[in-house]
């Protein structure tokens, strides 16, 4: 929780620290900005075409420890906006919890496509060029596949139920556990 007195200094340091991922990040601390209770709004252009968890997990991951965990992980709520979104436009966006009772349908649909082996595939000369930000890759992969534009929001959002937040996770974290050492 973020005292009142606090808020412009800890929003100057959250900007600081943003600023090696997001060069053009905004920082607004606040009360009732677009929700009850203290808001915490970070903005950049870079969380376009993200999705709200991807969003919250990159922000999170570039702030340090010990000013996230004094100030940061309880009593605030997080918005993560690009500069023509409203809080409203960030709520409504659809979340991993969303599809959790579909997880196995997905999954299938995943398997029926060989998707995991085509991940490999794809960075199997450059794996340097996974996106530690975007699905870049598995959105181009599912595409090929055929998946429309819904069931590949739904499959990004399986990943993230899987812990896998943009290319790189899937890669390093996924594909050694879906494809086989001898397929690979």
């Amino acid at each position: 929780m973020i005292p009142a007195a606090d808020y412009e200094r800890i929003q100057k340091q959250l900007a600081e620290c943003l600023k090696t991922v997001f060069d053009d990040v905004q920082v607004q601390i606040g009360d009732q900005i677009h929700y009850k209770g203290t808001n915490v709004v970070v903005t950049s252009r870079h969380f376009d075409g993200l999705l709200a968890e991807q969003r919250f997990h990159h922000v999170v991951r570039a702030i340090p420890k010990d000013l996230y965990e004094e100030y940061l992980q309880r009593g605030v709520v997080w918005f993560e906006l690009t500069p023509d979104e409203a809080g409203i436009d960030l709520m409504r966006m659809p979340r991993a919890a969303d599809v959790k009772n579909r997880a196995a349908a997905i999954e299938k649909s995943l398997g029926e496509i060989d998707f995991f082996q085509s991940i490999s595939e794809y960075f199997a000369k450059e794996p340097e060029r996974a996106s530690l930000l975007r699905f870049e890759a598995v959105r181009e992969v599912l595409k090929r596949a055929d998946f429309d534009e819904q069931e590949i929001e739904r499959a990004c959002l399986y990943l993230i139920l899987q812990d896998a937040f943009c290319d790189a996770h899937v890669l390093t974290d996924l594909v050694p556990k879906h494809v086989s050492e001898s397929a690979a």
